[in-house]
């Protein structure tokens, strides 16, 4: 189809440079400035905003909720003014639960543990389940039990594990640049990283040996891992069933095992074969160079992954900027799935899919996890919030985007917010690192993974959300006015390890339906 005769000599200009990336027509992706522009999220906005996502239910890589959710997102962009494309899928076969118990038995009488998680992409039991000897294992460690007590086969085996408790210092990069809220001392003596991703306990050993299933007592509370699909981003599928118990009920499972005790474990799940989306959102500037904006769209609640509600935002705002305010450059919002996979591509298949926009990047930015406050099991209270705001760390490349964070963090007043030099804990690291300009955000509270009727959202903390927003776009406003050269500065660790390899996905219509 033609370009329309009445497009800006703008778009007319960048219709070229955008055919080659597939992203065919920008100009009707221009939309005409409204008379009174879109303004960045309040608090109240963002509440509402990230309710809306939450109402779809849990968007794990490829179901229904999913699926629903990013045909969701790409009405938005249109609706705010951007052109998609192109589109993109993925085939995945993914693991989904559909019920999950443990019971003690008793002579004639079952005894259920009232909080249970199961272990992602386990061995399902088939809706009948399981039923065997109870039997204490003693610890359980990443790579399996040391050693293991004599059992007959069939047993259930109960375990003890903890949650990795991963030291700030070990976490971000020797330059770590606290900048707001306790001094470093405070910091690093005193907060860790809370969030919740167990390890991949390997496990393949007991079905070899005839176990029927394992329960692992975890060092948190029942409250704390309800509903957590976890671990999340472990390839690893054990052969046997596996589900995890809050530390509050080790003593009851302990007790029933030493008393000989069975046990009924339930895992009920199915493999499903599908498509999982991926979306590019375009408004086109002035420029051939082009900002990316990203974020992964697949999560279990409010905050798993509200960067979809911060790019939507963003989009809108930037959009209906009058003439004189909009950006030189054009941004790109990139929404990519399965974080919760295990194995899929995720960012760096985005990238594989998009070499020309990743050639022509100037800055991009990465946004996980707005909002958080922080809950703990708390002496005394039981699990509930601390008063505070979850630490958040903010990787950036070293030059003019780790300063503009740094003063971006003090100006919006953002406790317990700290700086990383790139390319740092971050899912979008394979920016940074095919030498890209890069900034990222990322929260890590217990309550990440969970999947609860409420979605979580009696934990955000919307003001600070929306300050952290607001930062954002001011970070890309400043990026937008400083040159590509500036902005790769001298960080030796920028572009040390380019993205490789072969594009995996397929184009699909980007329509929503």
């Amino acid at each position: 189809m033609s370009i329309p005769s009445l497009l800006s000599r703008r778009a007319a200009l960048l219709a070229g440079a955008f055919a080659v990336a597939g992203l065919s027509r920008p100009g009707l992706a221009l939309g005409a400035a409204r008379a009174n522009p879109v303004p960045l999220p309040s608090a109240d906005q963002i509440r509402q905003d990230y309710q809306q996502m939450v109402d779809f239910g849990p968007r794990l890589p490829g179901n229904a909720n999913h699926v629903k959710f990013v045909d969701w997102m790409k009405r938005e962009f249109v609706a705010a003014g951007l052109r998609l494309g192109p589109c993109e899928s993925y085939a995945y076969r993914r693991w989904e639960p559909k019920r999950w118990s443990l019971d003690i038995i008793d002579g004639d009488q079952r005894h259920a543990v009232p909080t249970v998680a199961y272990f992602v992409r386990s061995q399902p039991t088939g809706p009948q389940g399981v039923t065997g000897p109870l039997v204490y294992a003693g610890r359980l460690n990443p790579d399996g039990p040391a050693s293991l007590p004599d059992f007959p086969k069939g047993s259930i085996l109960l375990f003890d594990a903890e949650l990795p408790k991963m030291h700030l210092r070990q976490i971000v990069h020797p330059h770590f640049i606290h900048v707001r809220g306790e001094t470093d001392a405070d910091v690093l003596d005193s907060l860790y990283h809370r969030l919740w991703t167990m390890p991949s306990f390997q496990m393949d050993d007991l079905a070899a040996r005839g176990v029927a299933g394992v329960a692992i007592i975890i060092n948190a509370s029942s409250a704390m891992i309800a509903g957590n699909f976890s671990p999340h981003a472990s390839p690893y599928k054990p052969k046997v069933p596996a589900l995890f118990i809050g530390q509050d009920a080790g003593d009851t499972l302990r007790a029933a095992a030493k008393a000989g005790r069975a046990a009924h474990l339930t895992l009920d799940a199915q493999w499903v074969e599908g498509d999982v989306p991926q979306l590019t959102a375009v408004l086109p500037g002035e420029s051939e160079e082009v900002m990316i904006v990203d974020t992964h769209t697949d999560g279990q609640n409010f905050i798993e992954e509200n960067g979809c509600i911060a790019l939507l935002q963003l989009a809108r705002h930037f959009a209906s900027l009058p003439a004189g305010q909009r950006l030189r450059r054009s941004i790109v919002f990139a929404g990519w799935p399965g974080h919760m996979s295990g194995d899929m591509p995720e960012a760096p298949g985005w990238a594989l899919a998009h070499p020309d926009l990743m050639k022509r990047a100037a800055a991009a930015f990465t946004i996980e996890h707005l909002g958080a406050s922080e809950w703990a099991d708390v002496p005394g209270k039981g699990y509930a919030a601390t008063g505070h705001n979850e630490y958040m760390n903010w990787p950036a490349t070293a030059g003019p985007l780790n300063d503009f964070v740094i003063d971006g963090i003090k100006r919006h007043d953002l406790l317990r917010h700290a700086v990383e030099q790139g390319p740092g804990y971050t899912t979008g690291r394979v920016f940074h690192n095919s030498g890209i300009p890069h900034v990222a955000c990322i929260a890590g509270p217990n309550y990440l993974l969970g999947i609860v009727p409420n979605g979580h959202m009696d934990k955000l903390d919307a003001d600070l959300a929306s300050r952290q927003t607001a930062m954002i776009a001011e970070i890309i406003k400043q990026a937008d006015r400083t040159p590509m050269a500036d902005l790769k500065g001298s960080d030796s660790s920028l572009g040390a390890d380019p993205i490789a390899g072969t594009d995996s996905s397929k184009r699909t219509q980007c329509q929503a339906s």
